[in-house]
């Protein structure tokens, strides 16, 4: 009798016991189902709300709670490979704006300024001195590179290079935006770019001339990679420029001839037109009409005189131009003095055969 009392019991305990495991298996697998049902509907109606609030504001990398100044400072050193003295450093970032901010801060809180120190100091000087610095040594390396450059075409590429855009993009991409302690944000390209005049400065007087010439030969020069040098200098006439180049080498004045052209009476015409000089051939070039063929021809033997053509050697950057021995006197042949020596001349040559 208790042997089947004890049987049924553990009959009724295991039908139990599968019953609450079909019945957890059926709610485990509903809620499932309407969990992804009504997620679907939750995510829709986000992304709806996110369209309508329109993007998130911007701030400032300050503003988050991940953010330490001085670590910060001490990594854009390292990242650039320079030992910066943390004081400089410092005030290389902070614009004349935030000075002017902090001061007029002071003053709303009744603070009398003459008797606190005040130990703030914008990076004016130091851009400055900076600017000088990337403007000289820009100029100096660009006349030993390209010797044969005429020194407008180098005063051309001088400022490309030294130019409100060019400087902010290098100090943008180099990190310099979030360490800039500027009231207006986001940061102007004008103060991006005096903040990376006044880290070449930082440079110049924490390591010395030449550690801040190796930067800016590291980080501006290496902008002319890939771009053509002579686009940078329009020359306005380029025949009348080749013919006084030419006397001046003494050799013939130049004569363009059409070589061969085709497809003359279609919208698709070609047009090859050759420059000689004594009869031997200096320059040749295709364009659209004979003038146009013309004067790119004589664009293409002043770049063959200048030594400025696509085929020339690329610029001595990195490691091959710690080496480099540059000449800070020299300065190019203008081109504009060649146009006056040789109408001068010519005027000379004219009044005495009259």
């Amino acid at each position: 009798m208790s042997a089947s009392i004890v049987r049924s019991c553990a009959f009724a305990q295991q039908m139990t016991l599968m019953t609450l495991r079909t019945c957890a298996t059926s709610v485990y697998h509903v809620s499932k189902r309407n969990y992804d049902q009504y997620r679907m509907k939750y995510l829709r109606e986000m992304y709806k709300r996110r369209l309508e609030v329109g993007p998130e504001k911007e701030r400032r990398r300050s503003e988050w709670i991940n953010w330490n100044y001085d670590s910060e400072i001490f990594a854009f050193g390292k990242r650039l490979g320079e030992e910066f003295n943390e004081t400089t450093i410092k005030q290389a970032f902070i614009h004349s704006s935030y000075v002017e901010k902090e001061r007029a801060k002071r003053a709303e809180l009744g603070l009398n300024l003459k008797d606190l120190t005040f130990d703030l100091e914008d990076n004016s000087e130091l851009a400055e001195k900076g600017a000088d610095l990337i403007s000289n040594y820009v100029k100096v390396y660009l006349r030993n590179m390209y010797p044969y450059f005429f020194e407008e075409g180098i005063c051309a590429i001088h400022n490309y290079l030294v130019s409100e855009s060019m400087l902010s993009h290098i100090a943008k991409h180099i990190g310099c935006g979030d360490l800039i302690l500027s009231e207006d944000f986001p940061v102007l390209p004008s103060t991006l770019s005096q903040t990376f005049k006044a880290v070449v400065g930082a440079v110049l007087k924490d390591r010395g001339q030449e550690k801040a010439e190796t930067f800016v030969r590291d980080f501006v020069l290496p902008q002319l990679i890939s771009k053509d040098i002579n686009e940078l200098w329009e020359v306005v006439n380029p025949m009348g420029l080749l013919t006084a180049v030419l006397a001046l080498i003494g050799k013939g004045p130049p004569e363009p001839r059409l070589l061969w052209k085709s497809g003359a009476n279609t919208i698709m015409a070609l047009y090859w037109v050759g420059i000689y000089s004594d009869k031997q051939l200096v320059a040749k070039s295709p364009g659209e009409t004979v003038t146009i063929a013309e004067e790119m021809a004589a664009r293409e033997a002043l770049k063959k005189l200048m030594k400025t053509e696509d085929s020339r050697s690329p610029l001595i950057l990195g490691r091959m131009a710690d080496n480099l021995k540059l000449d800070y006197k020299k300065v190019n042949m203008s081109a504009a003095e060649v146009l006056k020596n040789y109408y001068s001349q010519l005027k000379k040559q004219n009044t005495a055969s009259a």
